[in-house]
């Protein structure tokens, strides 16, 4: 299934700066809930409704950080808390996110 991944920008309305999201990107992901130990963790970092994305690297995945981007899926927003490139860099990325309820 699709995501939107959003970035903050800049935009002047009326002469008065305003950050709005905008779509950057579009990828195919595989949505994975936590389990097991990294679960666990997160409930003890009072982390709740946090899911992995998982999709394929490529270079706008690349400049992802936490501050500037965030994920739209299904009317749903997660702010990005880390974005994982395992050890095959190149290959497939694992973006941790945390709902905003």
């Amino acid at each position: 299934m699709y995501i939107v991944i959003e970035k903050k920008a800049d935009v002047i309305v009326d002469g008065v700066r305003k950050e709005e999201w905008q779509e950057y990107y579009r990828p195919w992901v595989d949505v994975k809930s936590l389990y097991g130990k990294e679960l666990y963790q997160a409930l003890s970092a009072k982390l709740e409704n946090v899911l992995n994305f998982e999709t394929r690297y490529c270079k706008k995945i690349k400049n992802l950080n936490t501050k500037n981007y965030r994920i739209v899926w299904e009317d749903r927003y997660f702010n990005i808390i880390h974005v994982d490139y395992g050890i095959k860099i190149n290959k497939r990325v694992t973006i941790k996110a945390k709902e905003v309820v």
